[in-house]
């Protein structure tokens, strides 16, 4: 496991071996003072969905269509 510490608009860059060009951006958008983050995700090619939902089974067709689409975003 690689553990980070990022400030907010700071950011990690996630992509395959060789695939610099397909990569996946995750950014602190907001630290609260109560220690809650709000993460921001940008990766066209990626299904990005919470572990619960991932680790439930449901398929993320089924997910995708429960909540809303929003700047390329989901948001529940």
């Amino acid at each position: 496991m690689l553990l980070l510490q990022r400030k907010a608009n700071q950011s990690v860059i996630i992509h395959k071996d060789g695939e610099q060009d397909d990569s996946c951006v995750i950014r602190v958008v907001e630290v609260l003072p109560t220690g809650d983050v709000t993460l921001g995700f940008m990766g066209g090619s990626y299904n990005i969905v919470r572990s619960e939902i991932f680790k439930n089974g449901e398929s993320n067709m089924e997910w995708s269509s429960k909540h809303e689409k929003h700047n390329n975003s989901y948001y529940s």
